[in-house]
């Protein structure tokens, strides 16, 4: 009887020109009409050619909930392949910054050598500069004590030499801490960018606009 209905239903309609649609609404009825009703619009339903034939199949009304959860869905992919672009657009930026910075990779090292040498070389100035001010303020601590066991005053001024041979020591221990550390920064710097620039330039050639 369904089928029967189907082909007499189809037969009505132009082969042309004609549309048929086919859903089953919540109770599991089975409708064929040339329209959707507003109220039926949530099911799934087919549009049928004039041979009875799927041309199309649109899938049911997604719940509130439904809604809710795929568009977030669609903003997360949005945001990951906005990432991805920018993250190809920062690398990118990076090789032309690099390739522009240095014309080989033996000028990397050069240039690593130099900088760590130097950094050393304060380091070492500031080794015996500490040395100079440690053997300063013993110096002074002992005239001070030379001077309470004689019964004078420390006055104002010698405390305060005091007190600047100290901060100068604090200084200098402070300096060779931080240059100690920033000669391993450059280490890690250099050996970075040397790393990227082989990365860009093996196979690649050396040139850039």
């Amino acid at each position: 009887m369904k089928y029967l209905l189907m082909t007499v239903l189809l037969l009505s309609f132009n082969a042309e020109s004609a549309k048929m649609y086919k859903w089953v609404d919540e109770n599991g009825k089975v409708h064929y009409s040339d329209r959707v009703p507003p109220d039926q619009v949530k099911h799934a339903r087919q549009e049928l050619s004039a041979q009875g034939v799927v041309k199309e199949e649109v899938d049911r009304a997604l719940t509130p909930e439904e809604r809710a959860a795929r568009a977030a869905e669609i903003k997360q992919q949005k945001e990951l392949e906005e990432q991805k672009r920018l993250e190809v657009e920062r690398l990118e930026a990076e090789r032309k910054q690099l390739l522009r910075s240095y014309s080989s990779a033996d000028q990397i090292k050069r240039l690593k050598s130099e900088r760590i040498n130097a950094l050393q070389r304060n380091i070492q100035m500031a080794e015996e500069n500490l040395v100079i001010q440690q053997k300063n303020e013993q110096d002074l601590m002992r005239r001070a004590a030379d001077k309470e066991r004689s019964g004078e005053v420390v006055s104002d001024n010698f405390l305060n030499q005091m007190q600047q041979v100290k901060d100068q020591i604090e200084y200098q221990k402070q300096f060779i801490i931080d240059k100690t550390a920033e000669i391993e920064t450059t280490k890690t710097k250099y050996d970075h960018e040397l790393a990227k620039y082989l990365e860009y330039t093996e196979g690649h050639g050396q040139s850039d606009s």
